[in-house]
């Protein structure tokens, strides 16, 4: 055995971290002082001597370093708070092991990177680095760094979010995933990216095996090991850590890297998903950037998929791959946008903008527009060809079949006039046309040229309204649905019965959209008048009408009459043929999900909804617009019902189903995204909440304008969001600007006025702003009172909100009257509002002296909530740490900072600067 094999490398390592910095003459005090051996210091030497000289002996050493033996560890060994339970293999950067949080505190699995080599100044600069980089990626799509430390040996590494999932390869091959649904977790990786790079951070190591998918279906991005800062000077980092066949052409040959070499893997990737084989060509492991130089397609190359790789993905793939870094996609979001393009047969970006090209998409796009002008020239030619063979039985219609047949001239003429934005004439830039340039030219033409055919404008107006709901643009759907009811019942055209499924129509879009209540019952019961006078004994239109009322007394929290009108439909329903489609049953029963949901009878709700799924799977299957709102519905009464995590899964679902059905600029996907961002904020993952409540808001100002009622919700919900935060100062304006909005938008009394009332009194309360809460306090109480009634969960919640106003007023003995009222309501509250009372209850006694009371309320508080939500949820801290106040107060010092220590992780993670939970935490420094 040599020398050199003797040494001790865990003392090398030691040794060398001591004397690295310091200059010859300290550096040989420091080997005396510290009694390194001769081996052990000439090693040392033999490795400073190696990282002053020549660069280019940089990578031999690096290799040295690396090749190292690794801290020895193995299953049971304690990190931190983390104990190791097996390993699951080696990274670019080093070993990863499964390991569960081993403090009691709470139960989580982690993967925890050792960081492989000598932690010399290189290798711990890269080290903080990457948990600063990591610190900054909070995504839904993006692995969560969770903690970092050192080996007692030196050996840095990192605690990561433990992802269970497969490879985005073998898990589309493993569930024979359609191209579809491929693409569509394609482009979520596409998101995670862009936010990164929007970070200035470059992953550096895309590869189909750093995308993990969770068996729900959710992709995340693993191994920000190697990314790179690009704020930050390259020529301090390590080199080497990528895998060659998904490096950009730059990348292999040492170049700067910028975005542009993720978009590059990204396009390797996305070939690989479309194709079903490797991105290579030949055995000299070209990969498929060569493939516009060699005049090959990637469709060309698909192993065994059941699909066509259509000319859009090659196009799209070869701009991705592209050799010249300018004539790739600019950005990961411009990419995942042309693939969404793609998915809604829109022109991509990636393909020459040729007029044939751009008809044809709109064509495949909106085929059931095309067919639907198609079927109406060929019903108004009926109707036309049934005139003239009047007309030849009697004369005296001769002068009216020449008004029809001109009408049908002059709709015919409208039909293709709405296709001139097609025209290169009409639309010299070639822009996109977009399905709503096309309706809004049909409404527009319709209203110019069709006055004095009022039976065909009606019916027209009455499609166009259809087509627009069925966009989710609900504003132009209700314009025309009210001029097409009114002509409907013109003298002249005639058609009541057309008049009140118009009506029923708009009442629906009137609840969808968050209009006043008044106008949803008022639209409802015209129908339903309009059905009971003209046609008694037909079941389907009254049974509508009775599911359209039911709906409107549910908006107004009518819930008897709601249930009452519901149950009557549905009776009516199912009296009709079984084997009909659109028989209604489904409806009525997601109907009655809503209305158990709304009234907290989540068992029922959910058993509605189960079975409305069940009809409308047979009838229509998973991708239909009738499907898409159970799915959304039953995903909400599981959330709410109190399982939350199983429902984000189902919320995302929905969220592609809305993209893909309605188009990701529709009120529709606005709503998707507002109810995925309350379950996850009700997880206490408020940061993607946040980002889901600002897309809807997005998407709400294109669609429904920011003066609407349908902008306010996730308004409101974001400053829910900054409040659950601790960041008072963002949500109060977001609260002020949704209640102003509501109040704009919606009549004095509506509930959503008055809720808005009750959050803008909360927060103003917890931000200590007493004078400004005094008046919207008393107003909110008021109102819901009135709305409400006084034994209504509401009305409690407002009530604690006085309390709370009260006691930090100093008006202690009215906050003990309003406890006692509290206590007396029979109100159900759910347990985040009855802590709150504990609360309250326990600040009412600390005023009063009554130490004993304040323990007993602050632990009642902190044991409702932990039984809600589990020890590590955030909602649980504000009460944690007021008993651990008490605690501390009754004289129980060590019990208390115990328990405040183990919130200390969550919340710094969680909770904004200014949070007051941050200040009370520094209490126990």
């Amino acid at each position: 055995m040599t020398a050199s094999a003797r040494v001790d490398f865990v003392e090398v390592r030691r040794v060398f971290d001591l004397v690295c910095d310091l200059a010859p003459d300290a550096r040989h005090r420091c080997y005396e002082a510290e009694r390194a051996d001769a081996a052990t210091i000439r090693e040392v030497e033999s490795l400073l001597e190696c990282e002053a000289g020549d660069t280019q002996l940089r990578a031999p050493v690096m290799r040295a370093l690396g090749a190292l033996p690794e801290t020895e560890l193995a299953e049971g060994d304690r990190l931190g708070a983390w104990r190791l339970l097996r390993r699951l293999g080696s990274g670019g950067m080093g070993a990863v092991y499964l390991a569960e949080r081993a403090d009691g505190h709470f139960e989580q699995q982690a993967a925890i990177k050792l960081i492989r080599g000598l932690p010399g100044n290189d290798t711990l600069v890269h080290f903080a680095r990457e948990r600063q980089i990591l610190a900054t990626l909070q995504h839904p799509h993006i692995a969560r760094l969770l903690d970092g430390g050192a080996t007692p040996g030196g050996q840095p590494y990192l605690v990561m979010e433990y992802v269970e999932g497969e490879p985005i390869d073998l898990y589309c091959a493993a569930r024979r995933l359609d191209l579809r649904d491929r693409l569509v977790l394609f482009r979520a990786v596409c998101d995670a990216v862009q936010f990164a790079h929007q970070r200035l951070i470059v992953h550096c190591d895309l590869k189909p095996s750093n995308v993990l998918v969770r068996t729900d279906g959710t992709p995340v991005l693993l191994d920000f090991g190697i990314a790179r800062a690009l704020d930050r000077p390259r020529a301090a980092e390590p080199d080497g850590y990528f895998t060659p066949g998904y490096a950009s052409p730059e990348q292999l040959a040492g170049e700067s890297l910028t975005t542009a070499s993720d978009v590059y893997a990204l396009g390797l990737v996305l070939f690989e998903l479309v194709t079903g084989r490797k991105a290579r060509i030949d055995a000299q492991d070209r990969t498929v950037a060569g493939l516009a130089e060699a005049n090959v397609r990637p469709s060309e190359l698909a192993a065994g998929v059941p699909w066509r790789v259509a000319a859009d993905l090659d196009a799209i793939v070869l701009r991705a791959t592209s050799a010249q870094v300018a004539a790739r996609y600019v950005s990961a979001q411009e990419l995942g946008e042309d693939v969404q393009r793609f998915l809604e047969h829109r022109p991509v970006h990636a393909r020459a903008p040729t007029m044939r090209y751009r008809a044809a998409r709109l064509l495949r796009r909106r085929w059931p527009i095309a067919l639907a002008a198609a079927s109406a020239v060929l019903v108004l030619g009926g109707f036309t060809w049934r005139l003239a063979l009047e007309n030849a039985r009697a004369r005296a219609a001769e002068q009216e079949a020449k008004r029809q047949a001109a009408t049908a001239e002059r709709v015919s003429d409208f039909l293709v006039s709405v296709f001139d934005t097609s025209n290169p004439r009409v639309n010299a830039e070639h822009r996109d046309i977009t399905a709503r340039e096309v309706l809004d030219e049909g409404a527009a033409r319709i209203e110019r040229e069709l006055d004095d055919a009022p039976q065909v404008k009606a019916h027209l107006l009455d499609t166009l309204a259809t087509a627009y709901r069925h966009l989710g643009q609900p504003t132009p759907s209700i314009a025309l649905f009210r001029t097409a009811a009114d002509l409907y019942l013109d003298p002249r055209v005639g058609e009541p019965l057309k008049a009140a499924e118009a009506l029923s129509q708009l009442a629906v879009v009137y609840a969808n959209s968050a209009h006043p209540a008044p106008e949803v019952e008022a639209a409802a019961r015209r129908a339903l008048a309009l059905r009971t006078e003209h046609a008694p004994d037909d079941a389907r239109a009254l049974a509508d009408s009775w599911n359209t009322l039911g709906l409107a007394f549910e908006s107004q929290d009518r819930y008897e009459e709601a249930d009452s009108a519901l149950r009557k439909g549905l009776e009516l329903r199912r009296t009709l043929p079984v084997d009909v489609p659109g028989d209604g049953v489904a409806s009525s029963l997601h109907n009655l999900g809503l209305l158990a949901a709304k009234r907290g009878d989540y068992a029922h709700a959910l058993d509605y909804y189960r079975e409305a799924l069940a009809i409308k799977r047979t009838q229509f299957g998973e991708r239909h617009p009738d499907y898409q709102i159970s799915l959304q519905g039953y995903a909400r009464a599981l959330s709410d019902s109190g399982q939350p995590a199983a429902a984000v899964a189902l919320f995302e679902r929905n969220m592609q189903l809305c993209d893909e059905l309605y188009g990701e600029r529709s009120a529709k996907s606005a709503d998707a995204r507002n109810v995925l961002g309350y379950t996850l904020q009700d997880l206490g993952r408020f940061d993607e909440a946040i980002a889901r409540y600002r897309e809807a808001l997005r998407i709400h100002a294109e669609v429904s304008g920011k003066d609407s009622a349908a902008y306010a919700v996730p308004l409101n919900n974001l400053a829910t969001a900054y409040e659950d935060q601790g960041d008072y100062a963002a949500a109060i304006p977001l609260y002020e600007e949704s209640l102003e909005t509501r109040r704009r938008t919606l009549p004095d009394g509506d509930r959503l006025v008055l809720r808005a009332e009750h959050n803008l009194a909360r927060v103003l309360v917890r931000a200590g702003k007493l004078r400004a809460a005094q008046p919207v306090v008393e107003r909110a109480l008021e109102g819901t009172r009135a709305h409400f009634g006084e034994d209504d969960v509401n009305t409690a919640k407002c009530e604690l909100v006085l309390g709370e106003w009260q006691l930090a007023s100093g008006r202690t003995v009215d906050a003990a009257k309003t406890v006692q009222a509290l206590l007396h309501s029979r109100a159900t509250l759910t347990p985040l509002v009855q802590a709150r009372r504990e609360a309250l209850e326990a600040g009412v006694a600390l005023a009063t002296g009554d130490q004993d009371s304040v323990l007993t309320h602050r632990r009642r508080a902190f044991d409702l909530v932990r039984a809600k939500y589990g020890d590590a949820h955030p909602y649980v801290a504000e009460f944690a740490l007021a008993y651990a106040a008490a605690l501390a107060d009754a004289g129980r010092e060590t019990e208390a900072r115990a328990l405040a220590q183990s919130l200390r992780a969550m919340i710094e993670s969680t909770f904004a600067e200014a949070a007051p939970l941050r200040h009370e935490l520094a209490r126990w420094r």
